[in-house]
């Protein structure tokens, strides 16, 4: 695990890094002040000093089932939820506060051409003026990092673990689906009009499985950039 005071963003540092030698699966970096840290889609993350900016290496070049959006998801919940903080996963990329329904964290993937840098930057403090959610009862952005990193090391990463079935995952990650049986809208990358549907399930691959007004039972592709309930006014909750 490798700390830096100040950096612009942990995921271009560590995918950087490995460009320039060769780092076991599990390397860990965290930044106590990121400066330019990015969400999906080329949007800016923004952080305040105390929240918890961090970047795990992975050195495999296929991505596994689930994905590691979900693996690093799972992860993040388990260790919440171990604090008694009740967070639900909020498809594609989200952990939400049960309670109010306010983001708590975001994951961003990216892969490189010998593996993958999954980052997580979760929201200890609420900055002024942005719909982030407070958590000040969580630990430092050192354990937090550390506990983390750890955890998933050791479920996902261990030889031992590596290989273990993923159903058990994927119950628990289906039974923590924010908005499962509500009415959803849907947008896939490079697609205009919005699909609509009923959150069914995530299926074996760790897709959406989602039922359409006709009756049409559908897996949404990995293409899907968001997914936002509709109120029964008809209104896209954002």
């Amino acid at each position: 695990m490798f700390y830096l005071d100040v950096v612009s963003s942990t995921n271009s540092f560590l995918k950087n890094w490995s460009r320039k030698e060769t780092l076991p699966s599990g390397t860990g970096l965290y930044a106590g002040t990121q400066t330019g840290g990015r969400g999906r889609r080329g949007n800016r993350w923004w952080h305040v000093p105390g929240n918890l900016a961090l970047s795990i290496w992975v050195a495999e070049q296929t991505s596994p089932l689930p994905p590691w959006t979900l693996r690093l998801a799972w992860t993040l919940l388990t260790y919440l939820r171990s604090r008694e903080i009740p967070c639900q996963l909020k498809y594609p990329n989200d952990i939400y506060l049960s309670a109010n329904s306010l983001k708590l964290a975001g994951i961003l993937v990216e892969k490189t051409a010998c593996g993958a840098v999954l980052g997580l930057g979760l929201n200890r403090f609420l900055p002024e003026g942005l719909a982030a959610a407070a958590c000040e009862d969580l630990p430092d952005h050192h354990t937090l990092a550390l506990s983390v990193t750890e955890l998933f090391y050791t479920h996902f990463l261990e030889e031992k673990n590596s290989k273990q079935e993923t159903a058990p995952v994927l119950n628990e990650l289906n039974a923590l689906l924010l908005w499962k049986g509500e009415w959803v809208a849907w947008r896939e990358e490079g697609k205009e009009h919005a699909g609509l549907g009923k959150i069914v399930e995530l299926d074996l691959s760790g897709r959406l499985r989602v039922l359409e007004p006709s009756g049409n039972d559908r897996v949404l592709p990995e293409t899907i950039r968001s997914v936002e309930r509709v109120e029964a006014s008809g209104r896209i909750s954002r």
